[in-house]
């Protein structure tokens, strides 16, 4: 039986991190980090995360998210990538990542912004149980502080992890 976990990424896995990101399946479909973002990351800088996804206890992708908590915007899930796709790994590694949000205190929702067109991910991300949101005026400024605004042809999802 195949198992898969996150563990907290370390300095020594940038190598595989910035691999993965920038191989030439990954780089036209994701956004490029220079190490030195990938780095304050790992450290913790800006309420940031990084997580390594690992696959029978080996590295398999990584995620990154956003704590948005200051801004009363849940955590934002910046990034999620995964070496060998549409084998689950990525779905249960952001199950296991849900489970780890829902055991913070005041955190109202898990989002993250999805391309209009990668209907593979939205398939994905509506099964664990997120929506469409469009939020506007001060509500959509605070997802913007939290964690980014969507650019042209994306949109957020969003998973209520509590109600307020």
């Amino acid at each position: 039986m195949t198992e898969v976990s996150l563990r907290p990424t370390g300095r020594a896995d940038l190598g595989f991190v910035t691999a993965l990101e920038r191989s030439r399946e990954n780089r036209d479909l994701i956004g490029q980090w220079t190490d030195d973002e990938h780095l304050g990351a790992i450290e913790g800088r800006g309420g940031r995360e990084h997580w390594i996804i690992e696959r029978d206890g080996r590295p398999a992708g990584y995620l990154i998210a956003y704590d948005g908590r200051h801004e009363r915007a849940g955590v934002y899930l910046k990034r999620i990538l995964v070496e060998d796709k549409e084998r689950g790994t990525g779905g249960e590694a952001l199950r296991q990542l849900i489970e780890k949000v829902r055991a913070r205190d005041g955190v109202a929702s898990l989002w993250l912004i999805v391309r209009s067109d990668n209907g593979r991910a939205q398939h994905v991300y509506r099964k664990l149980g997120f929506e469409r949101i469009e939020p506007r005026g001060e509500e959509g400024a605070r997802y913007d502080r939290g964690g980014e605004p969507p650019g042209e042809g994306c949109f957020r999802m969003e998973l209520t992890i509590r109600a307020c």
